[in-house]
């Protein structure tokens, strides 16, 4: 309710001018959708990217909150303005501000992370994305959400809404997406409302957005602080906060401050500049039973439909084949036990995105409580999976490169000198093309070269991937430097109009010898979507004679799915 809405941001002022940080604070219902925002007099209206790699790498460097550049303004000028340390703030004043663009992303983070399973904060994300996992740690793994970050943008093809945020303050954007995608920087956190997952609230106010690199290390910022204080009676359940959740025995941060004074909310006037409180929204998802297992569904993406791209010489998939692959996908998961939820054996909830071969989405089902994070990442997934197994996916990759802004050919080079010519001889999942995008190969090894996807490690950080990046790159510069008309695909690359994913959790979809689709998954675990991805595909799996764990790279062989130990839960 609006109220609600009114004495959270309240809360925060309160703590906010306790501590002596003046902040912008963004408050969205479950599914991203602002309900109101606040900035405080003196808060600083720009953030800048900083995650510690290369400075105009990616989009590190990047000042959020850039002037309007005009259309007689070359890319290289206007990339150089972006990045030009003199110019964060810039000159003349945006017509953005940048910190609330931060706090949405903060703020829908938590929200899209958060269930009735767990409640997870932006620590606990900067937890699950680096190039170790646990961060800091040498000789181990990526972050089994390695690449999430670059999820949710608000160029992305696979959204939520028709309608756009009115502007300003804030920018034209379809409503539910998240200006910087998912948010590794403390200070956003879960909201619940009597016990039920209700949204999130994200506090911006440093002019700095980053990641914590050791986030549970006990370091303290005053805007995690903040955003504590502004959760007060709207707290995530104690049992299913992200510090009760092990995954490998590690548990996850939630926040690193406990015990702020409980004060008395802010008196707030909203001016012109601030979006004021107002009530959540139905949600735009409909109940849905499919193959016995209950879920919901956007009524987009659903019912099924048939191929709008045709295999050559083959039919595509039918509306039926696309609902059969669907529902096996959510018996699967109904029955595996879930990673990252309590209580302990719950099944896993997940996203399933069945695509065609041109990438088209033909149907998507969730299953009860599944993440609103994996409604994007799971078609992201898929569509990863389907374009590195096509015939034209050098070609694809190549034709997207639109130097200074968007540089994917050195990676199609890199992938060739390692034997991987993108040809469609190789069947892709998102695990393979994951373990080919780490800033170690193989992954987890320090002081071994890049992946043939990735960028060097001294290069490297979560806001500089290397092709995953590089390919929405163009995209998501536009957007941040409002450089109108907006983008309404993430990547040039055909297919990928939200862009590619880079952890597991999606297999290519055969008929016979030819391809013909792909499935992702995303929600609860990237082994147990790794099993319900291929629990779903049955009857259109790759040929073995070419899957990607047929295939070695530098005398390593690539993965292709992996599955959890003891998985089922009766």
């Amino acid at each position: 309710m609006a109220d609600d809405v009114q004495r959270i941001i309240g809360q925060a002022v309160a703590e906010a001018n306790a501590v002596g940080l003046p902040v912008n604070i963004v408050v969205v219902d479950r599914e991203g959708r602002v309900l109101g925002t606040h900035t405080m007099l003196g808060a600083r209206a720009f953030t800048r990217v900083r995650g510690g790699g290369r400075v105009s790498d990616g989009i590190e460097g990047l000042c959020i909150a850039p002037s309007q550049y005009r259309p007689d303004v070359s890319p290289q000028a206007a990339l150089a303005a972006a990045f030009d340390p003199a110019q964060c703030p810039p000159s003349p004043p945006s017509p953005l501000n940048g910190g609330v663009l931060a706090a949405m992303s903060k703020a829908g983070t938590a929200a899209f992370f958060s269930t009735q399973g767990n409640a997870f904060s932006t620590r606990t994300a900067g937890f699950i994305i680096q190039e170790h996992f646990p961060p800091l740690i040498i000789n181990a793994s990526g972050g089994p959400l390695f690449g999430v970050q670059f999820s949710q943008l608000p160029c992305g093809n696979v959204i939520p809404y028709g309608q756009t945020y009115p502007s300003p303050p804030l920018p034209p954007l379809p409503a539910g997406t998240l200006p910087l995608g998912l948010s590794a920087d403390p200070g956003g956190l879960p909201l619940y409302a009597g016990g039920q997952a209700a949204g999130g609230v994200g506090v911006e106010g440093d002019g700095r957005y980053s990641v914590d690199r050791n986030p549970g290390a006990g370091t303290v910022t005053l805007e995690e602080r903040i955003a504590v204080a502004a959760t007060r009676g709207f707290e995530a359940p104690d049992d299913i906060r992200g510090d009760k959740i092990l995954l490998n025995g590690l548990r996850f941060p939630f926040v690193n401050v406990e015990g702020v004074p409980d004060r008395r909310p802010a008196k707030v006037v909203f001016g012109p500049d601030d979006v004021p409180p107002m009530d959540t929204q139905p949600s735009r998802f409909m109940p849905m039973t499919l193959g016995g297992v209950r879920g919901t569904i956007d009524p987009q993406y659903f019912p099924a439909q048939a191929s709008q791209v045709p295999a050559v010489g083959e039919k595509g998939l039918t509306a039926t084949e696309v609902s059969k692959i669907l529902g096996r996908g959510a018996r699967q998961a109904d029955r595996t036990r879930a990673a990252i939820r309590r209580p302990l054996g719950d099944r896993a909830r997940v996203n399933i995105t069945v695509v065609d071969r041109g990438g088209n989405v033909l149907g998507i089902f969730r299953t009860q409580d599944a993440p609103t994070f994996g409604f994007d990442v799971s078609a992201q997934k898929a569509r990863t999976a389907l374009s590195f197994s096509s015939a034209g996916a050098g070609a694809a990759l190549r034709a997207a490169d639109a130097p200074p802004v968007t540089v994917t050919a050195p990676f199609v080079h890199a992938a060739a000198r390692d034997g991987l010519r993108l040809d469609g001889s190789v069947a892709f999942s998102d695990r393979a093309q994951g373990f080919l995008s780490r800033p170690f190969f193989p992954d987890g090894i320090d002081a071994t070269v890049h992946g043939p996807f990735s960028v060097p490690i001294g290069e490297f950080s979560v806001f500089n991937t290397g092709l995953q990046i590089n390919l929405a790159r163009g995209a998501l510069f536009n957007i941040l430097t409002l450089n109108l008309p907006l983008p309404t695909v993430c990547s040039g690359a055909p297919g990928l109009g939200n862009g590619i994913q880079i952890f597991a959790g999606s297999v290519p979809l055969y008929r016979g010898e030819t391809l013909v689709g792909a499935v992702g998954v995303s929600g609860d675990g990237i082994e147990q979507d790794d099993l319900v991805a291929y629990a779903a595909g049955r009857g259109f799996r790759a040929p073995s004679r070419i899957r990607a764990d047929r295939v070695h790279v530098r005398g390593v062989r690539l993965p292709f799915v992996k599955f959890p130990r003891r998985p089922i839960t009766r």
